[in-house]
């Protein structure tokens, strides 16, 4: 198990302007990821998420709890048959669930059919990584501009002198992907 401390500013953008970056910069790698997303109103209400992302046929859990500055990670590896029972609500134990006891809370109480397919470009700058995504969930297409960063001053005013460029603005973070993701079916379901 790894635990870090993500601080990251992201914004949602236009085709054109994924388009741009992309043009403009040289990129360090791309990959394709899903996210499948844990969801239960006890997480919703403190802010909390838990997924699982599969990326090249490996797979991680991932707690993240929001702090004063950042989002603490909590990381595991699973197998995919680890994988398949926590999405399939059978009972799994790890230091991840350990961690959500105190709330009464184990790997069979999860929503489970949430996920999000990212197509992710990485441009390495000296202040952290820019990650500039293609996201499909539930039929909707849409492109974000993350930049993850080590310090929140630096790395805030790395982030606004990239937007610049651009002619983009940034007053918070958008909307978290798994947001995007229950926010999306709740707005199908009206």
């Amino acid at each position: 198990m790894e635990e870090n401390l993500e601080i990251e500013f992201k914004i949602l953008i236009t085709k054109e302007i994924f388009d741009q970056i992309i043009n403009d910069h040289q990129i360090d790698c791309c990959y394709k990821q899903t996210n499948h997303y844990l969801s239960h109103p006890r997480l919703s209400k403190l802010r909390y998420s838990l997924r699982i992302r599969d990326k090249n046929d490996q797979f991680e859990l991932t707690l993240k709890q929001p702090q004063k500055q950042g989002t603490l990670e909590t990381n595991l590896m699973i197998d995919k048959e680890t994988k398949e029972k926590i999405l399939n609500h059978q009972l799994v134990t790890n230091e991840v669930f350990d961690k959500l006891k105190p709330l009464n809370l184990n790997s069979t109480m999860f929503i489970t059919d949430y996920s999000l397919t990212t197509t992710r470009y990485e441009i390495s700058t000296p202040d952290g990584l820019i990650c500039v995504d293609y996201n499909v969930y539930n039929n909707i297409i849409d492109y974000e501009l993350e930049y993850e960063v080590l310090d929140y001053k630096r790395g805030k005013q790395a982030f606004l002198d990239f937007i610049n460029q651009y002619h983009l603005d940034y007053s918070r973070n958008c909307m978290s992907k798994i947001n995007r993701v229950i926010t999306s079916i709740q707005n199908k379901k009206q």
